[in-house]
């Protein structure tokens, strides 16, 4: 009998110990359903969100659009207070966009004229700035045409890179698929017509580098009118270092092409990822800026662009950054790695028969576009530059996703005067309307058009 009871007891305590465990197991499995309902719940909203910027997006491509004030506030940096509007574009976020450029800005005489990163362009005219709206008109185009690389029209890295108007033409500059996944930077170009725009090859090479998404990142492209017909593109070094030092390689490079016989000329080398041009026709000076790795971004001149001898800015063995794996990784993957002791990562320049920059940034503020502001912008203005700055929110006390107002002296070696204009967004790229007296600025972290103007 006591068996019996010792049997039954062990039994019900059994029966007990299988429920708990069967009652632990479902709630688990509860929770798990509840936390891949919540995340499915949650991809969901993203997704319809995306699909309602994406149908905004649609119709803005389709007929254009009525672009409304978003916001208005005034910055105030150490010597200015300064206004700024923005008017939000339908694009993709820049968290969504993952750094990929959003649009880029030119002018005629009465036109702002807007392409985005893969190729829509738009105009807008310059006596609507200053209103609390602005129609943005599309410019039609043969574009889908001439480029059927699919990857430039998805969210990838193959995009346009800048936009250029000389001499009643447009030109932007791409990257460009070559043959089996090779890609360089290459330009095309138009008649500037406001309702199409009839593109053909104006600039490419035979010169590829094969790789994909990140492998394009450094990839430059910024153009700007030179001397004598000519104008100057910049061609990054697509994370394959070593090319910036080959004299038989495009990359790394600034150089000058013809615009009648579309001959080219090395102007410099030893550039990773130069991003701001300015030609200086009465000093014939050049300055460029340029993204450093981890850390290290520059500020360049060129004072001598005649020079036969092409000048060196040191990349990738004088930086002051630091390397990074990626870069490390896809160059060996390249070149044997004998080759790879040329990477040592000096800090001087000068030391090793470079020319040093005349500032660089550590940490990196993820430098951009460079313009030259007139006096009438300001009267106490008079060799002064603003500086775009990418980036991250987060690191704004770093530089990050500001404007950098600095001066030169006359002799432009050495500067004088240095200011931060916090924006708050990453900024691809900027124009001064002297129309107007303001900067329009291409807001990439919202998207939007930033209309900035002088407050006192």
């Amino acid at each position: 009998m006591k068996f019996k009871s010792k049997f039954f007891l062990f039994f019900l305590i059994l029966l007990f110990i299988l429920f708990v465990l069967g009652v632990i197991r479902i709630e688990k499995k509860i929770l798990f359903l509840n936390q891949k309902t919540q995340q499915f719940g949650k991809s969901i909203n993203e997704l319809n969100s995306r699909i309602a910027v994406l149908i905004k997006r649609e119709e803005f491509l389709t007929t254009g659009l009525e672009l409304s004030e978003s916001e208005t506030s005034d910055i105030k940096s150490k010597s200015n207070i300064y206004n700024i509007k923005t008017f939000n574009l339908p694009f993709l976020r820049g968290k969504e966009w993952i750094g990929i450029p959003a649009a880029y800005l030119e002018q005629t005489d009465n036109e702002i004229i807007f392409a985005s990163s893969s190729g829509e362009f738009f105009s807008f005219k310059k006596k609507d700035i200053g209103f609390d709206n602005l129609d943005l008109k599309k410019i039609r185009s043969n574009i889908k045409n001439v480029i059927k690389n699919e990857e430039f029209y998805s969210d990838g890295f193959v995009t346009i890179k800048d936009l250029l108007i000389l001499n009643n033409k447009i030109f932007f500059s791409y990257i460009k698929k070559l043959t089996n996944n090779c890609y360089n930077t290459s330009i095309m170009s138009s008649e500037f017509n406001l309702n199409y725009l009839k593109f053909t090859e104006f600039f490419s090479y035979e010169d590829c580098i094969v790789g994909a998404h990140g492998a394009l990142w450094n990839s430059g492209g910024r153009m700007i009118p030179f001397k004598d017909g000519k104008i100057l593109l910049s061609a990054g070094v697509m994370t394959q270092m070593l090319l910036a030092q080959n004299t038989n390689s495009m990359f790394g490079k600034i150089i000058s092409i013809d615009l009648k016989t579309k001959e080219f000329e090395m102007v410099s080398m030893g550039h990773r990822n130069p991003q701001g041009l300015f030609y200086d026709q009465n000093l014939n000076i050049i300055i460029n800026t340029e993204h450093g790795p981890t850390g290290g971004d520059e500020i360049n001149i060129n004072f001598n662009p005649d020079n036969e001898t092409i000048e060196n800015y040191g990349w990738p063995i004088s930086t002051y950054g630091k390397h990074t794996e990626f870069e490390l990784k896809t160059s060996t993957e390249r070149y044997e790695n004998k080759l790879m002791k040329d990477i040592s990562t000096h800090k001087s320049h000068k030391d090793f028969g470079f020319i040093e920059p005349i500032k660089y940034f550590v940490p990196s503020i993820a430098i951009s576009e460079i313009i030259k502001i007139p006096k009438t912008f300001n009267e106490k203005f008079m060799n002064d530059f603003f500086i775009g700055a990418l980036g991250y929110k987060g690191q704004i006390d770093q530089g990050d996703q500001s404007i950098h107002h600095i001066r030169f002296n006359d002799n432009f070696d050495k500067i004088i005067f240095e200011d931060v204009i916090p924006i708050g967004e990453r900024i691809r790229d900027i124009i001064f309307v002297k129309e107007k007296n303001i900067l329009l600025l291409v807001l990439e972290s919202i998207p939007a058009i930033g209309v900035l103007k002088l407050a006192n």
